[in-house]
């Protein structure tokens, strides 16, 4: 009974849960199909660009030096020219040659970042140099100035591939001297014992098509330590279909341009 004055005691509203948004099951598996796709594109992107599957799958040349890759990423271009145009500036390549015909940020970045020089990369060359049309197995080829980096030549099929070895640090610079016979042996030993190196072959291939066409490829296989790395090989393989296609398409401007050839 409740006395007289008094307004009886009512019950606190319940306060009801803020409402979430409605998503349904369909999109819901229509985001993470979404976020899927454009994953594997991605990872597609990352190994394999302006190729197709028997090029992507099928043995190339310099396959047999790593025989289980860790990484393995393959591209390739038409080049409207004969095989015999565009050998001669595959030979050529190399820091303080021919250059590697990559894109200028490229060069930049391994000058400054990777071997802490100032100035600028040595440009390209855009004609052939008769000096530097020899290239032979054993043969090391300087990648940054005074041999900060190398590569070995294991393989040269004239007029058809041309295939480099290279074990440096992912940072910067595997100096050698390049008078001693023993150096890049002991430079490749440190690093393995080290436990932080990336070892992979880089190999140019080139096949003949009807028409006087060439197919243009380069494939790049590697083993790296530690296994911890294997987190940036995505990222790494989109940045190498950039500036390697790019690198590809300059050789290919240069050797279907006639007027080049003999300057």
């Amino acid at each position: 009974m409740y006395r007289i004055g008094r307004r009886p005691r009512l019950p606190a509203p319940r306060r009801r849960p803020a409402a979430w948004p409605a998503v349904s099951a369909a999109a819901a598996a229509c985001w993470a199909l979404a976020g899927w796709a454009l994953a594997e594109a991605a990872r597609r992107v990352s190994v394999r660009t302006g190729v197709c599957d028997a090029e992507a799958l099928g043995q190339l040349p310099g396959d047999e030096f790593i025989a289980h890759p860790m990484v393995e990423w393959t591209r390739g271009v038409t080049v409207h020219a004969a095989a015999e145009r565009v050998w001669p500036w595959l030979a050529q390549m190399g820091y303080g040659r021919g250059g590697w015909y990559t894109p200028q940020w490229v060069d930049l970045f391994a000058n400054r970042w990777v071997f802490g020089v100032r100035h600028r990369f040595p440009a390209s060359a855009s004609r052939l140099l008769p000096e530097y049309q020899h290239v032979a197995v054993g043969d090391l080829i300087c990648d940054g100035p005074d041999y900060a980096s190398y590569f070995r030549v294991l393989r040269v099929d004239p007029g058809h591939a041309v295939v480099y070895r290279s074990i440096r640090h992912p940072r910067r610079g595997s100096p050698i001297d390049i008078t001693d016979p023993q150096s890049p042996q002991r430079a490749e030993q440190q690093l393995r014992q080290a436990g932080t190196y990336i070892d992979f072959t880089w190999a140019l291939v080139l096949n003949e098509l009807p028409g006087q066409r060439t197919r243009l490829l380069v494939r790049t296989r590697a083993t790296y330590s530690p296994r911890a790395f294997r987190f940036l090989t995505l990222p790494l393989g989109l940045v190498d279909a950039t500036y390697g296609v790019a690198q590809l398409r300059a050789i290919a401007r240069r050797a279907e341009n006639p007027q080049l050839a003999g300057t």
